[in-house]
């Protein structure tokens, strides 16, 4: 587990996962500690499925997002991830960037939105 001022990522073992709540905007090496521990996690354990909770998410700087299509996403799918889940209400401010990451995914991966209420 790991939790830290802008989110929390813990192992649900029970349903082979991993769950990451972001809490506040981070960016730069605090953004990308989460995405190297999550990975640790997958490669530890086999993770097959990978919840983020948006509800506190944030959109993310541009360097923070081609950090992560370059360097985390290939490792991501050489793994034994299977499928991505976004936690989202209705009214998020970011709903169209979650429908557009969805769209990219699922190249790779099942790509599932949940509505949070």
């Amino acid at each position: 587990m790991l939790n830290t001022p802008y989110c929390q990522i813990q192992h649900l073992k029970e349903k082979n996962a991993i769950l990451l709540e972001w809490k506040q905007f981070c960016k730069g090496e605090e953004y990308r500690k989460t995405f190297r521990h999550g990975l640790e996690l997958i490669k530890k354990h086999n993770i097959t499925t990978w919840f983020t909770d948006t509800t506190n998410g944030f959109e993310n700087e541009d360097a923070d997002t081609v950090w992560l299509l370059e360097e985390i996403m290939p490792q991501f799918i050489d793994s034994s991830l299977e499928k991505i889940v976004f936690v989202i209400s209705d009214d998020s401010p970011l709903m169209g960037e979650i429908l557009g990451q969805k769209e990219v995914l699922e190249e790779f991966f099942e790509v599932e939105l949940v509505h949070k209420i």
